[in-house]
C-alpha cells in the first residue's frame, strides 16, 4: 500500500508525464467510489462546490481507498485558506480550487496547501493517521489544480499557468459558458468557447502543465486534455442503464 505522500508523489508523476483519468464524485456514496477505487481510474475529485460532500465524507473516503492507487482531491467550496486546510487536514492528496482568475488567487491557492516558510497553511494533522506523515519532514506539496471558469480568467491565464506550485489548469467549461453569454448547450459547437479553450490548453502546455475537463475521454483527449474526468458517478449509472435498454 502506498503511503500518503507517496501517493501523492507517483500521482504529479502520472499526471506530469501522461494522462490521468478520473471521476468527479457529488455524494460519496461509499459503495459507489469503491467500485471506482477497484477500476482503472487514476483519482477521483470530491465535489464540496456543487455536491453534498462533508470534510468527514473526505476523511473516510482517503481511508477507505488509501489501499488503492487512487489519488483523493477535493473541489472545494471556494478558494479560501480554511477550506483548502481543512481538505488537507482530512486527509485528501490535493485540491481543486474554483474562480482562479489572476495570478495573485494562484499564489494564494499554492500559499493555502504550503506550511511555512514556503507558504500560509496551518498544521491541523487530525488526519495525521493515515496521512503517512506525522512530522513537517515528512511533508510533501499536495496537488494544486486551479480551475478556470470565467471570461475574467481569460486574460491571467498565460500568468497563472507561470506561478510556482500550480500542478495543473482544470477548465470549467459551463461556467466559462455563461460568463461569456453562451448556452451551456452549445459548449461543443460555440466557436468562440472552442477558441478559448484551445488557447487555455495552448498556455498550459507551454508551461509544462497538463490541462483537464470532464467530457468524452477520447474527444478529450483528441483536443489535447490530459487530466479526463467523467461527469458523475451518478454519469457512470445514466451511461450504465442506457446499455441495458439498449440491449
Amino acid at each position: 500500500m502506498n503511503t500518503h505522500s507517496q501517493k501523492i508523489r507517483n500521482f504529479r508523476h502520472k499526471s506530469q508525464e501522461g494522462t490521468v483519468r478520473g471521476v468527479r464524485v457529488i455524494y460519496g456514496d461509499r459503495a459507489s467510489v469503491d467500485l471506482i477505487a477497484q477500476s482503472q481510474m487514476d483519482f477521483i475529485y470530491l465535489d464540496q462546490q456543487h455536491g453534498t460532500i462533508t470534510t468527514r465524507d473526505i476523511y473516510e473516503i482517503t481511508a477507505m481507498v488509501a489501499p488503492y492507487d487512487l489519488a483523493v482531491l477535493v473541489r472545494t467550496p471556494d478558494n479560501g485558506a480554511t477550506s483548502i486546510g481543512l481538505a488537507l487536514d482530512a486527509g485528501a492528496h490535493g485540491v481543486l480550487a474554483p474562480e482562479i482568475e489572476s495570478a495573485s488567487q494562484a499564489r494564494e491557492l499554492v500559499a493555502s496547501t504550503r506550511f511555512p516558510p514556503a507558504g500560509a497553511r496551518s498544521w491541523g494533522g487530525f488526519a495525521a493517521g493515515q496521512s503517512g506523515y506525522s512530522s513537517q519532514k515528512d511533508f510533501v506539496d499536495p496537488i494544486c489544480w486551479a480551475l478556470i471558469e470565467s471570461k475574467s480568467a481569460l486574460d491571467e491565464v498565460e500568468k497563472i499557468v507561470q506561478v510556482e506550485g500550480v500542478d495543473g489548469i482544470y477548465v470549467g467549461r459551463f461556467d466559462l459558458a455563461l460568463s461569456m453569454s453562451i448556452s451551456p448547450d452549445n459548449i461543443a459547437t460555440d466557436t468562440l468557447l472552442i477558441a478559448q479553450i484551445h488557447t487555455i490548453l495552448q498556455q498550459a502546455k507551454a508551461a509544462g502543465l497538463p490541462a483537464g475537463t470532464s467530457g468524452d475521454f477520447s474527444t478529450l483527449a483528441d483536443q489535447g486534455f490530459r487530466i479526463l474526468t467523467v461527469r458523475s458517478e451518478l454519469e457512470l449509472l445514466s451511461v450504465g442503464l442506457q446499455k441495458y435498454l439498449k440491449d
